[in-house]
């Protein structure tokens, strides 16, 4: 809706330190994470689902396969910052029910 991509969404995201997203899936999507600043610990199942957990850093790049549970959670002292990619868009929706939710408008 923000950039006129049809086949992907992305935007950032900010956890406040000790803060995360519990274990949830995107049925039908795949999804990258970028962390651009903070540390954490990222689980993303495999394919049997078993929790897989690693940490996460500045630059580091997170794949998430299509459907596939997976959790963030900000383990350091300073907010955490991520930058997602969605393909198909949709699972982005659900982000806007959160209560700090922020759409900024295309060239902001």
């Amino acid at each position: 809706e923000v950039n006129g991509a049809e086949r992907f969404s992305g935007g950032v995201v900010d956890l406040p330190p000790g803060r995360g997203h519990t274990r949830h899936n995107h049925p039908g999507a795949e999804e990258i994470i970028f962390v651009i600043s903070g540390h954490g610990e990222q689980m993303v199942e495999d394919e049997k689902g078993n929790p897989v957990v690693a940490k996460v850093g500045p630059g580091c790049t997170i794949y998430v396969p299509e459907s596939r549970f997976h959790s963030t959670l900000n383990t350091g002292d300073q907010p955490m910052q991520l930058f997602v990619v969605y393909s198909p868009t949709g699972p982005e929706l659900v982000l806007r029910e959160l209560p700090d939710f922020k759409l900024l408008p295309a060239g902001t």
